[in-house]
């Protein structure tokens, strides 16, 4: 290969004819590259891209390369592979000469091919479309394969062999003349060996002159066999990449789309049958102390009632951890997770037991002064507090044994369970706050401050943004960042930040000079149809009924891939790709939509002005209606995950599970069903606030995605303390709340296609229709009878409908002549809460 242009060399002695080899992991593409002596720069060029492009492919979980451009990578990357073993060299001036005739040697095929399943789930395969191939001749498992074909294993020098991630066995092939790996994706389609299809006489050993590609050591036979090697480290991640990224489009990664991924996901998210409880936790998650004839109580989440011996803040600490005293807490929620702390709460006369005030003096920050009698005993005692001080929710903690022991208190009397979530649950006897806190533990997770703060926790609880992993080089276990998961704090594209913040204060220093069209607003949509839209027929109906999705934001996280990675830019022209998640700048405007409908792109309902920032759900909506999309810039986030599917599938159960204590369960019809709706709240008083606890526990954690700051000493374009969170997202909020909006415009959509029912006002997920019966049922039939297929159903599953109220069309027509958004008002105001 000539010094003047080794890029050019090296593409000019390719063979692009044949199957595309397998791509190798990142790790192994970021080795052969340097050892063959190749900067990113001219791996770029080799393959018409900038370098920021080969960083994306070298990183983990890499973006795999897809076209014409993927398949030339995989075949330089199996030319330096080829080239490195022929030569011993470890840089590109070593040219090996072609096999005579310039063919390629023959690859040969299966010796004794047993049936195997490939476990995509586990290692997700390359993306290409691979030709047909058909494999070898499948023999039995105890018969003497045969070995004479010319390039057959007796052949063969040893070469390159690695263990098959499956059965531990070396695998090899010839490609170009040269032994090679080949991965086990590629096996079955390209009719190489599989697990098992080994000769039972290892090849004969050559020597191995390439000294960073080092031949393993030969695995025990097939009786015997070894364990598959842990996977290599991951390669460094590549310095961070200019703010100016290529034109071209943006690609859809095979670690986080399509069919392997979407069967990944399903496993991947599947509810875990119910653990038993670990004997450790055998009193419950927690514990409710109250005076009871004079003497401090427990009250457990089971119903039973021990003493509490503690006089201080430090002794009731002590008390809690004691597993000889007392078993509180519960077990993680996934293997990768911490066990959930015991959770103490203190009623008003257990505040008053521990020397703390029953009001707090400081109503501005909520939380007791540092230098309170208790408070210091307790630090000179050696426990320690959170930053967050001693408030409704303090959390205390002490450093033993190299581990930190916490519990969690709160305090009824400070305000810890909000009135507008739990009602008046402080005031309930000590028994039944137990019980109730206990079923919500049980079905959701140990709560831990606000229901906000425990969405937020049950997200990083069910997908743990960590791991413990053997590290062989410091010979202990190390903590290891788990793919899929929001495990790095990343900032926002600058459309998706609210103005708050530094990325966008930097351009726009004065509070509010952001132009509106330069901003995402992802919102839900409050609309009314203007009085003058009202037909005639819709006036003639005698009253208007409203439906409610049930739980809709918690809804629009079924399935929903979300970004996990940093926020890559697309400046120029990028094609849409409804698979990534992300921002999009286009223009809506354009877009005729029916008047008597909100516009499906605006939270206003309104058409759009002129371009504006979209989130990937309301373009692939857009899409879907047939408009002819043409971003002009892009935020996406190639990396990316069902996050929220294990998060959506505990609060749908919850709700679920709670419902059908009340008496609504899944089976019912329709009538039934709006029967039981109408009385559910007339059930346990406990159960029905366990209901709007779930509810916000869904809305409120979605919300805590885009925390925004708090306090008076807040100043414009200075970082606040949320954004140092994992989950600090306000892309996924966006994407959320997109997501669910085009959900319910699609099937108002349906409604008005099939049955030209049309809404008079919309309120986030509350639609009003004009009717002629105070039950609902008949707008939910199409002209037929039946139910509209697309539409609305009642249910009490997460996206289906219940019926919200009714009022008479006059009253509906004399707030609309007024702009008055009757959605909003229809539930106070109702004259039935079901037919």
């Amino acid at each position: 290969m000539g010094d003047s242009d080794p890029v050019a060399a090296v593409l000019a002695r390719i063979r692009y004819d044949g199957p595309v080899p397998p791509l190798p992991d990142p790790a192994e593409r970021v080795r052969l590259r340097e050892a063959f002596g190749w900067t990113v720069t001219q791996m770029g060029s080799a393959n018409g891209v900038r370098r920021e492009t080969v960083w994306t492919w070298e990183s983990d979980p890499p973006r795999t390369p897809r076209g014409e451009k993927g398949q030339r990578y995989a075949r330089i990357l199996a030319y330096m592979a080829v080239e490195l073993v022929g030569t011993g060299e470890g840089s590109g001036t070593a040219t090996p000469e072609p096999a005579p005739g310039g063919d390629p040697q023959p690859v040969p095929a299966a010796a004794e091919a047993t049936p195997l399943e490939l476990d995509f789930d586990v290692e997700d395969p390359p993306d290409f479309d691979w030709p047909e191939v058909e494999p070898g001749p499948a023999l039995a498992q105890t018969a003497e394969p045969e070995f004479d074909a010319p390039g057959s294993w007796n052949d063969l020098p040893e070469g390159i062999t690695r263990p098959c991630v499956r059965c531990g066995q070396p695998t090899s092939c010839l490609v170009g003349g040269q032994p090679r790996h080949v991965y086990l994706q590629a096996m079955a389609t390209m009719g190489m060996p599989r697990c098992g299809a080994r000769p039972t006489t290892p090849p004969a050993a050559a020597p191995q002159t390439a000294p960073t590609m080092p031949t393993p050591a030969v695995p025990a036979p097939a009786a015997q066999p070894v364990p598959a090697p842990a996977a290599p480290p991951a390669a460094p991640r590549p310095p961070s990449a200019p703010s100016t990224r290529p034109a071209a489009p943006p690609r859809r990664p095979a670690t986080a789309s399509g069919p392997a991924s979407r069967r990944m996901s399903r496993t991947t998210t599947k509810k875990p049958a119910a653990k038993p409880v670990p004997p450790e936790y055998a009193d419950g998650p927690l514990a409710v102390l109250d005076i009871t004839d004079g003497t401090l109580t427990a009250h457990l989440a089971d119903g039973r009632t021990v003493p509490c011996p503690a006089k201080s803040l430090q002794a009731l600490a002590a008390w809690a951890l004691d597993k000889k005293k007392i078993r509180l807490g519960a077990a993680a929620l996934h293997d990768n997770g911490f066990d959930q702390d015991p959770l103490i709460i203190l009623t008003e006369g257990a505040v008053a037991h521990f020397g703390l005030p029953t009001d707090l003096a400081d109503q501005e920050d909520l939380r007791l002064p540092a230098d309170h009698k208790a408070i210091k005993s307790l630090t000179k005692a050696g426990w320690e507090l959170t930053k967050a001080g001693f408030g409704p929710w303090p959390r205390i903690f002490k450093r033993l044994d190299g581990r930190r022991h916490c519990i969690q208190l709160f305090l009824t009397p400070w305000g810890a369970l909000e009135n507008r979530v739990w009602g008046r649950a402080c005031d309930l006897p000590a028994g039944d706050l137990a019980r109730m806190l206990g079923t919500y533990a049980r079905l959701v997770i140990t709560p831990r401050g606000t229901v906000a703060v425990t969405g937020e926790e049950l997200m990083t609880s069910l997908r743990p943004p960590t791991k413990a992993e053997w590290s062989e080089k410091e010979n202990k276990y190390v903590s290891a960042k788990v793919p899929h998961t929001l495990h790095t704090v990343v900032d926002p594209a600058p459309c998706e930040a609210p103005d708050e913040h530094p990325v966008v204060a930097a351009d726009y220093p004065e509070e509010g000079s952001r132009p509106a069209s330069e901003a995402l607003d992802e919102e839900a949509c409050i609309w009314v149809r203007p009085a003058e839209l009202i037909t005639d027929a819709e006036r003639a109906c005698t009253h208007v009924a409203a439906l409610d999705v049930q739980v809709a934001f918690l809804a629009a996280c079924r399935r929903l891939h979300v970004g996990t990675g940093p926020a890559i830019h697309y400046p120029r022209n990028p094609d849409f790709d409804p698979d990534l998640p992300g921002s999009w700048y286009l223009d809506l405007s354009h877009v005729d939509t029916d008047p008597r409908l909100p516009s499906p792109f605006t939270s206003s309902g309104e058409r759009p002005e002129g371009p504006g920032w979209y989130a990937t759900p309301t373009v692939a909506y857009a899409v879907e209606l047939g408009v002819d999309v043409r971003p002009m810039e892009a935020w996406v986030r190639e990396t990316h995950s069902p996050y929220l599917q294990p998060w959506y599938d505990t609060l749908r159960d919850a709700y679920l599970s709670v419902m059908a204590d009340l008496g609504v369960t899944k089976d019912l019809d329709d009538e039934a069903f709006l029967a039981a709706m109408a009385g559910y709240k007339d059930g346990d008083p406990l159960l029905v606030t366990l209901t709007n606890a779930i509810k916000a526990t869904a809305k409120s954690g979605i919300g805590k995605l885009r925390q925004r700051p708090t306090g008076l000493d807040h100043v414009f374009g200075d970082p606040w303390p949320a954004l140092k969170r994992l989950t600090w997202r306000p892309d996924i909020r966006a994407m959320i709340l997109s997501k669910a909006r085009t959900n319910m415009h699609r099937k108002m959509n349906h409604l008005a296609t099939v049955a030209g029912r049309y809404p008079l006002a919309v309120n986030t997920d509350c639609v009003v229709y004009a009717t002629d019966s105070l039950s609902p049922l008949p707008l939910l039939l199409g002209p037929d009878g039946q139910p509209i297929r697309g539409g609305f159903r009642l249910g009490v599953n997460p996206g289906s409908v219940k019926h919200q109220g009714s009022q008479t069309i006059d009253w509906a027509l004399d707030l609309l002549a007024d702009g008055v958004n009757i959605a909003n008002e229809i539930k106070d105001a109702s004259l039935v809460r079901a037919a």
